[in-house]
């Protein structure tokens, strides 16, 4: 009786992982594309706008534990080109207002604002200094955003016009 106990605590203890960083646990895989998102705070004066890349801001994190400082997840719209602080996309018609909580995408396909400069195709790609994704520009201590999905598609999320690439999402990946 305690074995099964333990299993099924195990098994529960496994579920409430998942969730809390929001992994799908079910999903139609023929339907419906896997997107793993993450609850953040955005700690910085400005909306930031959907379908932009996010970076961690961990050294303005200022909560009221001082234990917590430097460690909550707050994030800004990117300003580094392919930053090593890279954190995720927000999703296609969600934006983070100041001071608010949001999600982002931090894994899976999603639709982001293209740069002047769109990314490859089937290529890694990173952050511009505002947010938008383009080529990756490889150097010392940077991380892409991903790998292009389709770039500068005809018809963007929605339906809408374009300016839009669709990139798997996986800032955990290096660029060099």
């Amino acid at each position: 009786m305690k074995k099964y106990l333990l299993v099924v605590l195990a098994l529960l203890l496994t579920l409430g992982v998942a969730n809390a960083t929001n992994i799908p646990v079910m999903f139609d895989p023929k339907e419906t594309p896997i997107v793993w998102t993450e609850l953040v705070y955005n700690g910085s004066a400005s909306t930031i706008q959907s379908a932009m890349i996010v970076e961690w801001t961990f050294e303005t994190s200022d909560v009221t534990e001082a234990e917590y400082d430097d460690r909550c997840n707050w994030v800004k719209t990117a300003d580094g080109a392919s930053d090593i602080w890279t954190a995720g996309v927000t999703p296609y018609g969600q934006t983070i207002s100041a001071y608010t909580t949001g999600a982002i995408i931090i894994r899976g396909p999603a639709w982001i604002m293209e740069h002047s400069t769109p990314p490859d195709a089937n290529n890694i790609c990173g952050s511009h200094t505002d947010g938008t994704v383009t080529t990756d520009a490889a150097s010392a201590n940077t991380t892409s955003i991903g790998i292009t999905i389709d770039a500068s598609p005809t018809t963007g999320p929605m339906g809408t016009a374009g300016g839009y690439s669709l990139v798997f999402v996986d800032p955990t990946q290096e660029a060099d």
